[in-house]
């Protein structure tokens, strides 16, 4: 939504945000991290940052080691998304749930939706989101329709087929038979075998 009122690009650097965050030298991986990279959990850390730890969540993030080329391999990173929410609140000086309330929670009829902040009062981004199911299966709804909405396109329908496409495969796992990807926060499953 942020993207399509023009507050900012999936190709932005993720330090364009927050520049007085930034290590004093960020490495080469660290200034090429974009917004897109963020989104397909293709942010080039090896492991998660430790947020939980940290007094200044953002601060850890972009502090912490990117030993790997952003957008070129899957990593599950809770803490990507964590950034996402405080790129948005950068850009609109809403929290995530402030800013999506008119815009997704109430015209989908969630009433008060609640979401866990870190100690900056950033929405925490992967988690500590509570609706009940009713209101999950909304958005599953929302997404089958392309982003419209009783007549309502509330998301772009762009954004919906981009969001499911693939992007960046995060491989098979022959422990489980599983070949899967991770694209804007949707998992999809292609196939499961013997």
């Amino acid at each position: 939504m942020a993207v399509a009122e023009g507050k900012l690009s999936l190709d932005d650097p993720v330090l364009k945000f927050f520049p007085g965050d930034a290590p004093s030298e960020p490495s080469v991986n660290l200034k090429a991290m974009r917004v897109r990279d963020l989104l397909t959990m293709s942010a080039g850390h090896q492991e998660e940052a430790n947020l939980r730890e940290a007094e200044h969540w953002v601060k850890a993030f972009l502090g912490h080691p990117v030993p790997h080329k952003p957008g070129t391999g899957f990593r599950y990173n809770t803490p990507a998304t964590y950034m996402l929410s405080a790129i948005v609140q950068d850009v609109t000086g809403q929290t995530v749930l402030d800013y999506l309330t008119p815009r997704l929670f109430e015209p989908l009829g969630i009433r008060k939706p609640q979401w866990d902040a870190s100690p900056q009062g950033i929405s925490i981004g992967g988690y500590g989101l509570y609706l009940c199911t009713e209101d999950i299966a909304k958005f599953g709804q929302l997404c089958l329709r392309h982003g419209n909405w009783q007549g309502r396109q509330l998301l772009p329908a762009e954004w919906v087929e981009l969001a499911t496409s693939k992007q960046v495969s995060n491989g098979s796992n022959p422990v489980v038979s599983l070949t899967c990807r991770f694209v804007h926060y949707f998992h999809e499953t292609s196939k499961y075998t013997e």
